[in-house]
Order: C-alpha cells, then sequence, then structure tokens
C-alpha cells in the first residue's frame, strides 16, 4: 500500500441526538482528530449492520443505553487532518448520519468504553460551545438547538 493512502481514512458512522431535561448525552472523545472534545454517541456501522442496529449497538456499548425510538435527522461530512497517538499525521474523512433518539433508562455508563470514549455525560446544553465540541458534531447541535427554541 502506498504510504500515503496509509494515512487516509474514510469513516462511515451513525450518531444520536438525546435530550432530556435541558442536557444533551454527550461522551468525551479519548483519541482521533476529536479527542479531548464532547461528541454525540455513536460509532461506525460494521459489515453487514444495519445502520438503526449500529447506533443502537453503539448506545448499549458507550452509554448502556437502550433505544426508545430512532428518527433521522440529518448527515454530515467532515475532512480533516490531525496527529495521532504515534505522532504521525493522519488525513480524515468523517461522513455521519444522525438521529434524535429516545430512551428510557435509569443511569448510564460514565466510564470508558475501551475504543474511544472516556464516558458519558449529560451536559447542559449551554454548556456547549464551539471550543468543546467535535467539529462534525457541532452544526448537528446547532440546528438541534434552533429546532427547539422553536417549539
Amino acid at each position: 500500500m502506498n504510504n500515503l493512502l496509509a494515512h487516509q481514512r474514510f469513516h462511515f458512522g451513525v450518531y444520536g441526538v438525546l435530550i432530556e431535561k435541558g442536557q444533551i448525552l454527550m461522551i468525551k472523545k479519548s483519541r482521533g482528530p476529536y479527542k479531548g472534545t464532547y461528541d454525540l454517541p455513536g460509532g461506525g456501522v460494521e459489515f453487514n449492520e444495519k445502520i438503526e442496529d449500529a447506533l443502537k449497538r453503539e448506545f448499549q456499548e458507550e452509554a448502556a443505553i437502550t433505544l426508545d425510538t430512532l428518527k433521522f435527522f440529518e448527515y454530515n461530512e467532515y475532512f480533516s487532518e490531525y496527529i495521532n497517538e504515534n505522532s504521525e499525521l493522519r488525513k480524515m474523512h468523517h461522513v455521519g448520519l444522525y438521529y434524535l433518539v429516545s430512551a428510557t433508562f435509569k443511569s448510564i455508563k460514565k466510564d470508558s468504553d475501551g475504543h474511544d470514549s472516556l464516558g458519558a455525560e449529560f451536559i447542559d446544553i449551554n454548556k456547549l460551545n464551539k471550543e468543546n465540541i467535535s467539529p462534525i458534531a457541532r452544526p448537528i447541535i446547532e440546528r438541534v438547538i434552533q429546532n427547539f427554541d422553536k417549539k
């Protein structure tokens, strides 16, 4: 494989927006281009896995939450360059499908998932800003907030 291609990555993922009492469920990223920022729960779709099944699986893995409803909201894509944990320059093309979701739960998983999440937490929507949200999730969260403000 050509060395240039080895440093390029295409990622296709599915993510959910869960809002409860003015707070939005977020995960803190532990690695990759969004390291140190809040991102929406979700992740990659596995081969032979339906998109909505992938979202349900990711919510279980990252937050220990079983989803009740899923409604497609929007898609977004983001191009980035970042330095990985081996100090190598990486280029990424990230495409995400975003769903508005609801769930019934008593608690959430607040510890690491062992992959790229340091844990899930509900964050007051007003405490999110462009510095602490992953750049791919930022426009989605802004649109969701605008829609909630109109209700």
